[in-house]
């Protein structure tokens, strides 16, 4: 391979490593993206979770006084 040749076949490499540097920044970039949404929807989950737990809680409170009162009356 002559010079010129070297030149331009070592100038696509440095240039693909560059290109490969800032893919893999994206990719880091948009991976800590995605984490961050998943770890919001884990708080929305455990929160729905805590409500549904009240909801339950009351419905089975309010059906012990349903079940006393018939019983007293």
């Amino acid at each position: 391979m002559n010079k010129e040749m070297k030149m331009v076949v070592n100038t696509i490499v440095d240039e693909m490593g560059r290109m490969e540097e800032r893919l893999i920044e994206r990719m880091d970039r948009r991976f800590d993206e995605v984490d961050r949404r998943f770890e919001q929807v884990d708080q929305r989950l455990d929160s729905l979770q805590h409500e549904v737990n009240a909801c339950k809680l009351s419905i089975d409170a309010i059906n012990m006084r349903l079940d006393q009162h018939e019983r007293t009356a």
